[in-house]
């Protein structure tokens, strides 16, 4: 019988990994995925993909900013205050901007070491939620799941997103475990990163109701008394509302209105709700043409926004009856279960590699399987891991509103790897057993 370097969950979370051995392992993952995805950026994409769509346009708000030019519309010829992005991720590039780092290929090689950092949190949660062993198998997947680096290897805000959906996922799962003795720090690096991922990606606000609230009042270790309970729910929404604090402050400075959110919600939903999505080979997804016409020299940002928003909301109420078939489409589009070559051509004009894309689809489905057998295993020895699956909710909750695309599967990424690890790690224990009862049942020398 082959035996592994390391043992396998044999019950509860206890396993027989040793600390020094579990960093050092941890170590050759993250090493692994640092070569995966310099590799990506500079022998696949770096002279071949070019910047188009939001990729550029984070590109050039990041140089505006840089510059002193404040946060605008990048692609206009006059300087026009804008909401259309978050901007936790255009402020990044714009950082790196200012230091020098100028290149595409400079700033998707700083998103790389958000991808190594990723990979050490990923196997951090994977050994909070289930043992060492598991954080390991876990920080491998993560290493070397296409999707993931694709994701570190574009100038899209979704590989920050899945980093800061990580930290959030750690914090809460270290706060709530009942051999913690300092849950506080926790739920503080659960808020502070649930903060900065809706500056990021809007979606993050739902982490609160979804996840950290539930956590500190019903979950935690040592609840105490309703004071108590309240005030560590008044910790966890603090970093979400320092963070809608700043935005919507400025957002009231340069465009004059209360704007705790972007605007980009109009041409998601216009976008999402016409003709060419209802029905078709791209039913379930977004097309540009389905926005209405806008002139920023003539209509204000914020009202093209509303007017927008209308327009999908119109087509909605129009079509009830049609939604039931669109909302299905676009969940089957978001998971990879409908017609995936049209999915990944569209998906590929973001700036991402086609081939890679679907490399990632072939893997995802292995996540997939794998995170089926791990919620499995997770459930019969009575561990708590419902915060792995939020994010998944979540991402299903916004891709019914809005439209189907394997990029907003981003925030679930983190708690399906960590589950796959489960399953992976399960039926890897289950074969080994299998082999252990057919050598005994062997007859004495025979092999």
């Amino acid at each position: 019988m082959v035996r592994l370097p390391f043992d396998f969950l044999a019950s509860g979370r206890s396993d027989t990994l040793t600390v020094n051995r579990f960093w050092m392992l941890l170590g050759v993952a993250a090493v692994v995925g640092l070569f995966a995805r310099l590799y990506y950026v500079l022998v696949v994409v770096r002279g071949k993909i070019t910047l188009s769509g939001d990729a550029e346009t984070y590109f050039l708000l990041g140089k505006r900013l840089a510059t002193g030019g404040g946060y605008v519309r990048a692609r206009e010829a006059i300087d026009i205050p804008t909401a259309e992005f978050p901007p936790a991720y255009p402020l990044l590039l714009g950082a790196l901007d200012f230091v020098g780092l100028t290149s595409a290929t400079g700033q998707r090689l700083f998103g790389v070491l958000i991808g190594v950092g990723t990979v050490v949190v990923i196997g951090l949660l994977g050994s909070a939620i289930a043992g060492r062993t598991v954080g390991v198998v876990a920080a491998f997947i993560a290493a070397l799941y296409p999707q993931l680096i694709t994701f570190d290897g574009t100038l899209m805000s979704e590989g920050l997103f899945v980093a800061l959906i990580s930290l959030t996922l750690l914090g809460a799962v270290r706060a709530m475990d009942p051999s913690e003795n300092a849950p506080t720090k926790w739920w503080v690096l659960a808020s502070v990163s649930t903060g900065i991922g809706i500056l990021t990606r809007t979606e993050a606000l739902l982490l609160l109701p979804f996840i950290l609230i539930p956590g500190t009042v019903f979950a935690s270790a040592n609840s105490g008394s309703l004071a108590a309970r309240s005030r560590r729910a008044l910790l966890v929404c603090a970093g979400s509302a320092v963070a809608l604090s700043f935005w919507t402050i400025r957002n009231a400075r340069a465009l004059g209105r209360f704007q705790p959110f972007t605007n980009n919600s109009g041409t998601a939903l216009s976008g999402a709700n016409c003709d060419a999505v209802y029905e078709g080979p791209q039913i379930g997804g977004w097309r540009l043409d389905c926005v209405p016409k806008y002139d920023s020299s003539i209509t204000p940002e914020s009202d093209f926004a509303d007017e927008a928003r209308q327009a999908g909301m119109q087509y909605i109420s129009a079509h009830l009856s049609d939604l039931p078939r669109v909302v299905a489409a676009r969940l089957a589009r978001t998971f990879g279960l409908w017609d995936i070559r049209t999915s990944l051509f569209f998906e590929s004009t973001e700036g991402r590699d086609y081939d890679w894309l679907w490399a990632g689809w072939i893997v995802w489905l292995f996540i997939a399987a794998l995170a089926v057998v791990g919620v499995g295993t997770l459930r019969s020895k009575g561990i708590r891991f419902w915060p792995l699956l939020m994010p998944f909710a979540i991402v299903v909750l916004m891709s019914m509103i809005t439209y189907g695309n394997q990029r907003f599967r981003a925030g679930a990424e983190p708690g399906l790897v960590v589950l796959a690890g489960v399953g992976l790690v399960q039926c890897t224990r289950q074969l080994m057993s299998l082999s252990a009862n057919r050598q005994r049942q062997l007859p004495n020398g025979s092999s």
